[in-house]
């Protein structure tokens, strides 16, 4: 697949599905704004679950300025003629831009909208980290996206702590009570542990410590878990691809909580956390210590910025702005580390044909 899309300036898309993972996620995990969403080893994990990962790159003048991995699912298998034919794609946190202005946006999302097109889609969603309200996120409107009819991500909002090489730097921008419990853990007896997730024996003792965290996490707090094979697999082919990285807080022998950490771009990113039924983690305030180390890490290794993930719920939206929001307390957790809280665009969505994609909106409203 490569088309070229009017004259010369136009952009070009190609065709990057057989490319190496290595050279693929150079341009969309690695690049500065790169996502570990859009990664090889994530566009093929959703393959065991029904997805076809098509990975593409838009070209204008012979260079590179977006990428996009996207997920395609046949709908027609059993409609008649051409409606056999119907896809849905979805570009998880994509595009990513690799010339990061508003035009790059609008090139690329024309490109996207004109390859669902081509590939029958009824509808092509794509929900790329935008700042609700950027110039970025207004080139969706203006490419002729629209609101998606359902939100794809748990929460909207992101919590972003920038990353000082200097850890003195880093301290200052720490609230007192943040600093303090700092120092409450590591007299508690709290260290931090990085698992080398290239290890293999290392890596499977410690996924497999982490999954009973997760599972009892999910018990108590009442969130939907995967399956175990479906889920280690893509935190262990992250790890192996070097963009996920697990931590743990230690007391001794004894774990006390988890999380795994994305490496997207130059962003590290709270993916998802963990701790056993009775961990006391409000006595030794083990958690405080361990986002502190994955900080002085992240910056040690080049990071800009670490986000600590949302604080909103698709039931209760938006930053918190009092105590009456559910997730008031660990909104200010989080900005105890100095994190700045951001609203990012909605996912969006095209049609490139009109009456099918009515009829797609209409099933998505009611399914």
């Amino acid at each position: 697949m490569t088309s070229t899309l009017g004259d010369a300036a136009a952009p070009r898309v190609v065709d990057a599905s057989g490319w190496p993972a290595e050279r693929w996620d150079a341009l969309a995990a690695r690049s500065d704004h790169g996502e570990a969403f859009q990664s090889h080893a994530w566009g093929e994990s959703k393959v065991r679950l029904g997805w076809r990962a098509l990975r593409i790159v838009v070209e204008q003048g012979g260079e590179p300025i977006a990428v996009a991995s996207l997920q395609e699912r046949g709908l027609g298998a059993r409609l008649p003629g051409p409606f056999a034919r119907l896809v849905y794609l979805y570009a998880p946190r994509g595009p990513v831009l690799l010339r990061t202005d508003p035009d790059a946006a609008r090139l690329a999302l024309h490109a996207l909208a004109r390859l669902a097109r081509a590939r029958h889609a009824v509808a092509l969603t794509v929900d790329p980290a935008w700042e609700e309200g950027s110039e970025l996120a207004l080139a969706l409107a203006a490419a002729g996206f629209r609101p998606a009819t359902r939100e794809i991500q748990v929460s909207r909002t992101a919590m972003l702590v920038p990353l000082r090489a200097d850890e003195g730097a880093q301290h200052e921008i720490l609230g007192d009570s943040t600093a303090r419990n700092i120092n409450k853990a590591r007299r508690a007896g709290v260290v931090a542990e990085r698992v080398d997730l290239d290890d293999r024996d290392a890596r499977e003792e410690a996924l497999a410590c982490f999954w009973e965290m997760f599972v009892a996490t999910g018990r108590r707090e009442g969130f939907i878990v995967r399956d175990s094979d479906y889920q280690l697999a893509q935190w262990r082919a992250l790890g192996e691809a070097g963009l996920a990285s697990l931590w743990f807080a230690r007391i001794g022998e004894a774990r006390q909580n988890g999380v795994v950490v994305l490496h997207s771009g130059r962003r590290l990113v709270s993916h998802v956390a963990g701790s056993p039924d009775g961990a006391d983690l409000r006595r030794t305030r083990a958690n405080h210590l361990l986002q502190w180390e994955i900080m002085r890490w992240g910056a040690a290794n080049g990071f800009a910025t670490y986000d600590l993930g949302g604080v909103d719920t698709q039931t209760a939206p938006g930053l918190p702005i009092d105590r009456s929001h559910p997730l008031w307390n660990l909104y200010e957790f989080k900005r105890g580390f100095g994190a700045r809280g951001v609203v990012l665009a909605r996912a969006h969505e095209v049609s490139p044909h009109a009456f099918l994609g009515a009829g797609w909106r209409a099933v998505r409203r009611i399914r």
